[in-house]
């Protein structure tokens, strides 16, 4: 008797979800990163919730995909687990975490992307609080995208306001942009004018008039920073 084609793709398939383990791609989870954003605090994660890709299953705590076998995050306290929904940072009583490393693997039968590294280094988790714009801080050390910013102050920094791609922050010492310093630039006066008429805003490409007290420049994100003549 002819097993038609379909049967046997079927029965593949079956054998390969099971040859997964417990950790397979578990139904039922709902995603409440969008519910809770607005929040903008920290907020526990309850089983079979979602949110910034970190999952919790009863109590282990997952961070990235759930697939092939990928198992929970390590030394994680299940109970008093939150997460800052669209930051991508969470801690529990003990650590900080954030996915500061994710390895993609990629199997015959499935394909995953997971959390490789994601304790915060030297974080505080009683007093670390999400500023914006990918900037962190327990108020002594301050942290862009969970990687410890080195010397910066956390009891004076503070994030620069500007559009979305906009990534300035300072302290009472110096200016940063994303993580690097901006040497030139004056953290006490150092602005940004979004009334400026030389501001180009456009999704591709757009051109940021920044200044302090003394100079000013264009900036081109992420990274490029031109003097300019100031006006």
């Amino acid at each position: 008797m002819k097993i038609a084609p379909i049967i046997l793709f079927l029965m593949a398939f079956l054998m390969s979800c099971n040859s997964q383990g417990k950790y397979y791609s578990p139904i039922g989870i709902a995603d409440k990163t969008d519910e809770f954003k607005e929040l903008d605090q920290w907020t526990a994660l309850e089983s079979k919730i979602s949110i910034d890709d970190y999952t919790r299953v009863g109590d282990s705590i997952f961070c990235g995909e759930i697939s092939c076998n990928i198992g929970p995050m390590e030394g994680v306290d299940a109970s008093t687990f939150k997460v800052w929904a669209g930051s991508q940072y969470a801690k529990d009583k003990n650590k900080v975490y954030y996915p500061i490393e994710i390895p993609c693997i990629d199997y015959t039968d499935c394909g995953v992307c997971f959390c490789g590294k994601y304790t915060v280094e030297r974080a505080n988790p009683e007093t670390f609080t999400y500023l914006g714009k990918d900037y962190a801080t327990d108020g002594i050390h301050v942290y862009y995208r969970g990687i410890l910013i080195g010397g910066a102050d956390g009891s004076t920094f503070e994030v620069i306001d500007g559009p979305e791609e906009f990534f300035f922050a300072r302290d009472s010492r110096n200016v940063y942009v994303h993580n690097r310093l901006f040497k030139e630039a004056d953290p006490t006066t150092f602005h940004y004018d979004k009334n400026d008429s030389r501001n180009i805003h456009r999704d591709f490409d757009p051109r940021l008039i920044i200044g302090d007290k003394s100079k000013e420049w264009m900036f081109t994100p992420p990274y490029t920073i031109e003097e300019v003549k100031k006006e």
